[in-house]
């Protein structure tokens, strides 16, 4: 904190003072704000061989937000295992391997060298995001991320570029 109050100090020495609050704050918002983020579900980059399609990002979540989406997978869990319709553990215990496991499918097959496409996984349900270079490229990956084990759900996010 002391480096940047001395920091602070030599800003406010060398720049227009009006400017110098809505500055101060936005860094105290973002660090503050950047701490607090966390990501619940697995995410990975399967392909890079598109380098003008955006990045996607993993969703990411507040404390707040956490919470109630850990209450949420609790009861969802619960209700699950009571119906018999999910393995001990619960409905997000195996998104991890799944999400390795399609993205592993999607790096390996040479017809999606040319994308980049990003995998998500909750619940079994996988999203896909990125860029594709045709419509039947789209229609192909999706088909290969349906045929993969345990995925019971697929997102299409995908964008033709």
């Amino acid at each position: 904190m002391a480096t940047f109050i001395a920091g602070y100090r030599n800003f406010k020495m060398r720049h227009n003072p009006r400017v110098r609050f809505p500055i101060v704050l936005a860094l105290f918002a973002c660090g503050a704000y950047a701490d607090d983020l966390m990501q619940l579900d697995p995410f990975a980059q399967a392909t890079a061989g598109y380098p003008a399609c955006p990045e996607a990002h993993a969703r990411m979540y507040t404390q707040d937000e956490a919470r109630n989406q850990a209450h949420a997978r609790a009861e969802r869990g619960t209700r699950c295992a009571m119906e018999g319709t999910c393995e001990p553990g619960g409905a997000y215990r195996r998104d991890p391997e799944i999400n390795d496991a399609v993205r592993a499918a999607i790096a390996a097959d040479k017809r999606f060298a040319n994308t980049a496409v990003w995998v998500s996984t909750s619940r079994k349900w996988v999203t896909v995001e990125g860029c594709v270079r045709s419509a039947s490229q789209r229609k192909a990956l999706v088909k290969l991320i349906e045929a993969q084990p345990r995925v019971e759900r697929v997102f299409d996010s995908l964008k033709l570029r």
